[in-house]
């Protein structure tokens, strides 16, 4: 991935959650986005920052996120609509995820 494609990406994410990401964790602090340029978005580089993403989309989108080795896929109705392969665990969600929302 390149800097843009990481850039575009996490601008997309950051649209679909909004002004804030909530952690559900009472150790750890919920992060701001409304303040933050998109050189200082970590989704493609964090999983505190990844993993609400993906549940935003199995709770409210109603889709099921799964992860086998570095193979995400996003199911609807156990068909997948999204698939994609990296060389991370972290890459592959990222990517899935980003390609879900161009889609949506």
């Amino acid at each position: 991935m390149d800097h843009q494609q990481i850039r575009d990406g996490n601008e997309l994410i950051s649209n679909f959650m909004g002004s804030t990401i909530k952690i559900e964790q009472d150790d750890v602090k919920d992060i701001p986005l409304a303040f933050l340029k998109a050189p200082d978005l970590k989704f493609h580089a964090s999983w505190k920052w990844l993993m609400p993403v993906v549940i935003k989309i199995e709770k409210d989108e109603g889709n099921a996120v799964r992860v086998e080795g570095t193979v995400c896929n996003i199911m609807d109705d156990g068909e997948a609509v999204v698939e994609a392969e990296a060389d991370t665990k972290m890459e592959a969600v990222w990517k899935a995820v980003v390609a879900y929302l161009q889609a949506q």
